[in-house]
């Protein structure tokens, strides 16, 4: 009986274990918010770049840890490779934390990662409103006048 019982407790705390292990991959959803006159051009992980048009929000969701790409660029047509503004930051998804990692490790494990700014993310807003939104700020300025009427032109 003894043996037995021995047997299930193994048993039970392997299933527990494999179900943690399970749960480490996160997901969370997050924002990408463009309030500039550009169009941001956003790519995770090395995917496929996604538009976010001026005054409007995409969805991201973070599946794991990985990279997240932004590009700024005029017009509907323009190639992340012609972009006015262009970043890389990593990402971290951990359960139901994820944030965008910057910064410089500076008391990072006490504080989270990039929560004294001294490296400048601008014109973007990390982190901002929640851990791992992306805002591109209206201080990023906007494209031409002659793009932008062609951007907001409709037919």
């Amino acid at each position: 009986m003894r043996g037995l019982r021995t047997a299930l407790g193994l048993a039970a705390a392997l299933a527990v274990t494999a179900t943690g292990m399970a749960l480490a991959d996160a997901s969370c959803a997050r924002r990408i918010v463009n309030k500039s006159g550009y169009i941001a051009l956003v790519s995770r992980d090395g995917g496929p770049w996604v538009a976010v048009r001026p005054g409007r929000s995409q969805t991201i969701n973070y599946y794991q840890s990985g990279r997240i790409d932004v590009a700024l660029t005029c017009g509907p047509g323009a190639l992340p490779e012609q972009a006015a503004y262009r970043a890389s930051y990593d990402t971290v998804a951990i359960i139901d934390r994820c944030y965008i990692r910057f910064g410089d490790g500076f008391f990072e494990e006490q504080l989270g990662g990039g929560f004294i700014g001294r490296k400048d993310t601008g014109p973007l807003a990390l982190n901002n409103p929640r851990q791992g939104d992306l805002v591109v700020g209206p201080q990023a300025g906007a494209c031409p006048a002659i793009e932008r009427g062609a951007i907001s032109a409709r037919y």
